[in-house]
């Protein structure tokens, strides 16, 4: 019977959990599943062209290490966190852009971390997914150039502060009664 019981609270406490956390990253949307299952596809791919191919971009002999993959992970957690700021930004500005906006920017980082990945294990890449996370980066690129924020930094870019007074020429008549002139 205590297993039983362990079981249902160790399930209630992650589903807890799991729901707290996704309420803090603004919701378990198309935009947060999508990053998710690319990071997961990322690091599992990653995790093969180490572990099989033996040609991990991340090692010097691109063999499997345990510190290449732990910093995998806690660069996956980063990722999260990014999402949790963008997350209270748009709350504290009362917008939905900075959330989608970094999410896209990290599902086409992803997505061309995935594309290295296959291109190693020697699948074949056809064109239109790589033109997608173009796309996806481009239009996140482009959320950003909307953001109020981003106005408002641009303003501060743009604006060109005032000339410097120059020094006063003296002044001389237009009719000098100088006759040498």
């Amino acid at each position: 019977m205590n297993v039983k019981l362990t079981y249902y609270t160790s399930l209630a406490v992650l589903a807890t959990a799991g729901a707290a956390i996704t309420e803090a990253l603004g919701g378990w949307d198309t935009a947060l599943q999508t990053l998710v299952v690319l990071m997961a596809i990322d690091y599992v791919t990653g995790l093969l062209c180490a572990l099989i191919w033996k040609r991990s971009p991340k090692t010097a002999d691109g063999t499997f290490e345990s510190k290449a993959s732990l910093k995998g992970l806690i660069r996956k957690g980063a990722i999260l966190l990014v999402v949790y700021i963008a997350a209270r930004l748009d709350v504290l500005m009362n917008t939905e852009i900075t959330r989608l906006a970094v999410i896209l920017f990290f599902i086409a980082n992803d997505g061309f971390s995935i594309l290295e990945n296959l291109g190693i294990m020697g699948v074949p890449l056809p064109g239109i997914v790589k033109n997608a996370f173009t796309l996806l980066r481009e239009k996140s690129d482009g959320l950003q150039s909307q953001h109020p924020a981003a106005a408002a930094a641009d303003m501060n870019v743009t604006h060109k502060p005032a000339p410097e007074p120059e020094e006063p020429e003296a002044y001389v008549p237009k009719h000098s009664t100088d006759p040498d002139k």
